[in-house]
C-alpha cells in the first residue's frame, strides 16, 4: 500500500458523495472568504486614511469652526502672523446636488483657492480632462471622479469638461436655490475617507461663498514649518480660540482612526473564526457520517492488508482536500465580495435627488474634528449642519478605497482552512482507523 493508493481512495469517496463533498466545500469557503473579505476591506480603509492624512502632511493643522459665524480673513491673517507657522488655507465646505443631463450626484462643495486645492490634494494637481479654475468671483467647478462617473451610471461618463451643471442648494425636494456652474476639470480618482476628494465639487472661494451664501469660511489648514512645532503651534491655536474653534493635526487624526480600524479588525477576525469555528463542527459531523456508512468497506480495507496508518490516512486526505479545494474558492469569492463591497461603501453619490437632498437649509459647516483636541473623528458639522452627514443636510462623502490582498493573508487562508479541515477530520479518521475489521465486516 503506497501513499498513491490511499490518495485514489480518498478522492474516490469525495468523488461518488459529491453532493455532501459540495456542501462541506461551502463551509470552508464561507469561513475563509469571510477572512479574505474583511481583512482585505479593513486594510483598504486602514490604507485609504493614511494616504488621506499623509497627502495633507504631516505638519499640518486643522482648525474648524464651533461657532455659527465661521473664519474670516482676519483670522487667516492672524494666524499667519504665529511663528513656525509657513501657511493658511481656509475651505468653505457644504453639500448640495449637482444636476447634469439626466443624472444627479449629491455632492461636497468645497470652496478653496486653486493653491489651497494643490496642498488638499498632496502638493500637485492632475487632471483627468480639464484644467483647474481661476480665483474669481465668477462660479466655476472642478469635479471628483466619481462624480463624473457615477455607480448608478456603470461607471459612464456623465459630466463633460465645459458642460454646464446645475447646484442645488437645501431646500429639500421643492424648495432651496440652484445655480449653473461651468464644469472646468474633472480629477482622476483619489480615494480618500477624511476627505471626499471622488465626491466633491471644488470652486474659488469666492464662487463658493456665493453659491453657499455664507461669506465666512468654516475650516483653516494650517501648516506648521517642521513636525517638531505641530503640536506647540496646535496647542497655541487652542489657547486663542478656546471653545471657538477645534484643533486637530494629522497625526492624532491618523491615531485615532487606527485604533478604530484596529478594533474593527479585531472584530471581524473574531467574525471570521466563529465562521470557521462552525465550519469545522460541519467537517466532523459529515466525517462521521462517512465512516458509519463505510464501516463495511472499512473492516474490507483492513482484511486485506490496510493498517491502521492507512485508514487514518485517507480519511486525514479527505479533510485535507476538502479544506484545500475551500481555501482556494474561499480565497475567490473573498476577493469578489470585497470588490463588491468596495463599491458599494465607495460608489460615490450619485443617487435621486428624492434620496440625497433634505429639508431646511443646506449645510455650509462641514469640518474635520478629532477626538484629541475636542472633537470626534472626520468631517462634522457646526452651527446646525454637517456637510459630510447628519445635520439638516443628506450626506455626501463616501468610502473610498481599494481592497488590499497581501500574499501572506492569501497563504495564510489557505493554510487555515486546510489546518482547520484536518484537525476537524482528526477524531472521525481515528475512529475509523481504530474498528475492528470483524466488527466492521459485520456490520451492512
Amino acid at each position: 500500500m503506497n501513499l498513491k493508493d490511499v490518495l485514489w481512495l480518498s478522492y474516490k469517496d469525495l468523488n461518488e458523495k459529491r453532493i455532501r463533498t459540495a456542501l462541506t466545500i461551502v463551509m470552508v469557503v464561507i469561513g475563509v472568504a469571510a477572512i479574505v473579505a474583511l481583512t482585505s476591506v479593513t486594510a483598504g480603509i486602514s490604507q485609504s486614511i493614511s494616504s488621506s492624512l499623509n497627502a495633507l502632511g504631516p505638519t499640518s493643522i486643522i482648525v474648524s469652526s464651533s461657532g455659527t459665524t465661521g473664519f474670516t480673513i482676519a483670522d487667516v491673517a492672524r494666524l499667519e502672523g504665529l511663528p513656525n507657522i509657513t501657511s493658511v488655507t481656509p475651505l468653505l465646505i457644504g453639500s448640495g446636488v449637482l444636476y447634469a443631463g439626466n443624472h444627479n450626484s449629491s455632492v461636497t462643495i468645497i470652496g478653496v483657492t486653486t493653491q489651497g486645492l494643490k496642498q488638499l490634494l498632496g502638493g500637485n494637481v492632475t487632471f483627468y480632462q480639464g484644467a483647474i479654475y481661476e480665483d474669481t468671483v465668477t462660479p466655476a467647478a472642478v469635479v471628483g471622479h466619481t462624480v463624473a462617473f457615477p455607480t448608478s451610471a456603470a461607471g459612464t461618463q456623465v459630466i463633460t469638461v465645459g458642460q454646464a451643471g446645475t447646484l442645488k442648494i437645501g431646500g429639500g425636494r421643492t424648495g432651496g436655490s440652484t445655480i449653473t456652474v461651468p464644469i472646468d476639470g474633472i480629477l482622476p480618482s483619489h480615494g480618500g475617507f477624511i476627505i471626499p476628494i471622488d465626491s466633491a465639487v471644488f470652486m474659488s472661494l469666492p464662487a463658493a461663498e456665493i453659491v453657499l451664501k455664507r461669506p465666512s469660511f468654516n475650516e483653516m489648514l494650517v501648516f506648521a514649518s517642521n513636525t517638531s512645532t505641530v503640536n506647540s503651534t496646535a496647542s497655541l491655536i487652542t489657547t486663542i480660540y478656546g471653545s471657538g474653534a477645534r484643533v486637530t493635526t494629522t497625526a492624532q487624526l491618523l491615531s485615532t482612526t487606527s485604533s478604530i480600524i484596529g478594533s474593527i479588525s479585531l472584530l471581524f477576525t473574531i467574525i471570521a473564526g466563529v465562521s470557521l469555528l462552525v465550519a469545522a463542527i460541519g467537517i466532523m459531523n459529515i466525517m462521521l457520517i462517512a465512516v458509519y456508512e463505510r464501516t463495511h468497506e472499512i473492516g474490507i480495507l483492513k482484511s486485506v492488508g490496510f493498517k491502521n496508518r492507512h485508514i487514518l490516512l485517507i480519511f486525514l486526505f479527505q479533510a485535507l482536500i476538502i479544506g484545500f479545494i475551500g481555501g482556494v474558492l474561499g480565497i475567490v469569492v473573498g476577493a469578489g465580495t470585497s470588490y463588491g463591497l468596495s463599491t458599494v461603501l465607495g460608489g460615490g453619490g450619485a443617487t435621486s435627488a428624492s434620496t440625497t437632498s433634505s429639508t431646511g437649509a443646506a449645510s455650509t459647516s462641514g469640518s474635520f474634528r478629532s477626538g484629541s483636541a475636542g472633537g470626534g473623528g472626520g468631517f462634522s458639522g457646526s452651527g446646525g449642519g454637517s456637510s459630510f452627514g447628519g445635520g439638516s443636510s443628506s450626506t455626501t462623502a463616501s468610502i473610498s478605497f481599494k481592497p488590499v490582498f497581501p500574499l501572506s493573508t492569501i497563504i495564510s487562508a489557505v493554510l487555515v482552512a486546510m489546518i482547520v479541515s484536518i484537525v476537524a477530520g482528526m477524531y472521525p479518521a481515528w475512529r475509523a482507523s481504530k474498528m475492528e475489521p470483524i466488527d466492521a465486516l459485520r456490520q451492512l
